[in-house]
């Protein structure tokens, strides 16, 4: 029991760290908030700060992940498999053009120090499973051929979703690059869907 508060306690003062820079950030653009101002407004030690955070930059890629992970995730049993890819791509992409462009690009170049990571994953973690889960789904309802390999398929789509999210971080995403996302996904899958009644 004991472990379980001490738990939430830690979750509630992180909670409490990312939203006090949210708020700094905002009021004084990324470039200029600092650690020490969060650590006031969190009313937290400034080495507690570093203790959930080793660097602005990590709290701001925890801020570009923060967003519940089923945003733009279309619930379990629909069947437009390709509609669900694009929501999920179209979610993404609006969550970090939301954000302050410097801010963006810095919590990804500190994920990016990970080279296991690509920037997809650096803002969703578990999207590699996720993505497999979804393809699994879809051979079992039917409507992906079952000889299609779901890690390898995830790996191909989490690919065009990692790049589409590098167009839009460095200003290359048009609103027109939504449809190519999606015409990309299709290509990738449309030759091994099957219609369902």
């Amino acid at each position: 029991m004991a472990t379980s508060l001490r738990e939430k306690k830690k979750h509630r003062t992180r909670s409490e760290i990312l939203a006090a820079a949210a708020e700094c950030i905002e009021r004084e653009g990324y470039r200029n908030a600092n650690m020490r101002d969060i650590a006031a407004i969190a009313e937290v030690a400034y080495q507690t700060l570093y203790n959930y955070f080793p660097s602005k930059a990590r709290i701001a890629l925890a801020l570009l992940g923060r967003d519940d992970a089923q945003d733009g995730r279309v619930p379990d049993g629909d069947t437009d498999l390709v509609g669900a890819l694009c929501a999920l791509a179209e979610s993404m992409s609006t969550r970090v053009a939301e954000r302050e462009r410097e801010f963006a690009l810095e919590a990804i170049i500190e994920a990016l120090r990970d080279a296991e990571r690509s920037i997809i994953r650096c803002l969703e973690p578990g999207i590699g499973e996720y993505l497999h889960e979804m393809l699994v789904s879809a051979q079992q309802r039917g409507q992906l051929d079952v000889y299609v390999d779901p890690t390898a398929m995830a790996s191909v789509i989490e690919s065009i979703l990692n790049a589409a999210l590098l167009d839009r971080l460095t200003g290359h995403f048009e609103e027109e690059e939504t449809s190519a996302v999606a015409a990309r996904i299709e290509l990738v899958l449309n030759p091994y869907l099957r219609d369902t009644p």
